[in-house]
């Protein structure tokens, strides 16, 4: 299966790779460019998981698109590259787990630089606040260790809307997209091969410790044994054989997330005049568990974009069902449009791991945009209004798990390509 799985990776990562060095989709095309900032969201303290990836998204967005504009193909290629491995991949990781501890109270330290051991960390906590959480929330715990690989996964979700509706040139954002989906496939799939995961020594000062170690091994341990013995850096050898079969499933799982159209030339499966079909599938863990995705993207009558999905989450043995539905940035005027959103859910009763029992839950969200300034070129600004209210439950890229109504605010900056 070990031959099967690089197999698969080398014909993955060649592909990308071939397909990459085509930079005709880099030319700038004539159209409005839209550039969304969430100035607050909720709750209200420094950076929530949302947004973060989306401030992140617009200014990769523009500079992104400045570099192909100013220089030759292949070196901002190379800027890209080196950046988004190098720092952009880190940045966006660590800040998912940062966003945890920060929506529950906890100060920490994102440090998104890899140090002499290869990693990099979000540290400046200490045990006994991490054992308590683990002791008193398990699922938050849990997701300590699967947010950043939950950012990657959101990131990469919002840039296939981007492409697929052409909110975005593809040349601009799939570099990202590949070091995204990389990182998920490195997480999960090279989880399956220990020699490829270095063993890490826990610090002497606890406060220079990464807060959860190895993301994947961490999380299955303490699924299994939440209360065992505390210690941060979870090796494969720490793990059962019963945890070691789950890291088999969450290894093999996380090829779904190679099914994307971004990776190829042809966007969509259905293209007719007033209506265009594209889908994909994803995976990734979550705080009870993991979850795969099958994504459809619709636009109809070139006004109407459609984000649909199916989600299957699966605890310990016990399959919950969910899915949800966007209409993403409807003109209801020239100067107002909206996106509304809503999920709805099955997931394990209290979150639990081993439970057989589920609980229905579900999310709507309304964002609003106002224009308020446009200049005789026809650039613009709106102010962005956004409403969410979930019930109890685990959404991605949403923080809080508990039953929350949140608000948020932002700016919209629409430039004209010219």
């Amino acid at each position: 299966m070990k031959k099967i799985i690089l197999s698969s990776l080398f014909v993955f990562i060649s592909t990308v790779l071939i397909f990459a060095k085509n930079r005709n989709d880099t030319i700038n095309l004539m159209g409005n460019s839209s550039y969304s900032l969430i100035i607050q969201d909720s709750p209200i303290k420094l950076f929530t998981m949302r947004q973060f990836n989306q401030n992140y998204l617009s200014i990769y967005r523009y500079i992104s698109d400045q570099l192909y504009s100013n220089l030759s193909p292949k070196n901002a290629y190379l800027i890209q590259y080196f950046s988004g491995f190098l720092f952009l991949l880190p940045l966006t990781h660590e800040e998912g787990h940062r966003s945890i501890l920060t929506s529950l109270g906890i100060g920490s330290i994102s440090q998104p630089f890899f140090n002499s051991k290869g990693a990099a960390y979000v540290n400046g906590v200490h045990d006994t606040e991490l054992e308590s959480l683990r002791d008193n929330d398990l699922p938050n715990y849990i997701r300590l260790h699967t947010a950043g690989l939950e950012s990657d996964y959101m990131i990469s979700n919002r840039i296939e809307e981007l492409v697929i509706f052409k909110s975005e040139i593809k040349g601009n954002l799939k570099l990202d997209y590949l070091i995204r989906k990389l990182s998920l496939l490195s997480y999960y799939t090279f989880s399956l091969i220990p020699s490829l995961n270095p063993k890490f020594v826990e610090e002497n000062n606890e406060l220079d410790r990464d807060i959860v170690g190895h993301d994947v091994y961490g999380a299955i341990k303490h699924l299994h044994r939440p209360n065992i013995p505390f210690y941060r850096y979870t090796n494969y050898t720490d793990l059962s054989n019963e945890e070691q079969k789950f890291v088999e499933r969450v290894g093999y799982r996380a090829l779904l997330n190679i099914v994307s159209p971004i990776f190829f030339k042809p966007l969509n499966i259905v293209t007719k005049p007033n209506l265009k079909l594209s889908v994909s599938t994803g995976y990734t863990m979550c705080p009870f568990g993991d979850f795969i995705d099958e994504n459809f993207y619709i636009q109809y009558n070139q006004r109407y974009n459609i984000h649909a999905y199916l989600r299957q989450f699966e605890n310990r043995n016990t399959w919950f069902m969910g899915g949800g539905l966007s209409l993403l940035n409807y003109q209801i005027s020239p100067k107002f449009n909206t996106t509304i959103a809503g999920h709805l859910w099955s997931q394990p009763k209290n979150l639990d791991f081993n439970t057989t029992e589920s609980q229905f839950g579900g999310s709507c969200d309304l964002l609003f945009k106002y224009m308020v300034f446009e200049n005789k070129s026809h650039n613009s600004i709106s102010i962005d209004l956004g409403l969410n209210y979930k019930t109890i439950g685990f959404l991605p890229e949403e923080v809080i798990m508990k039953e929350h109504i949140g608000l948020r605010v932002g700016v919209t900056v629409n430039l004209i390509r010219k």
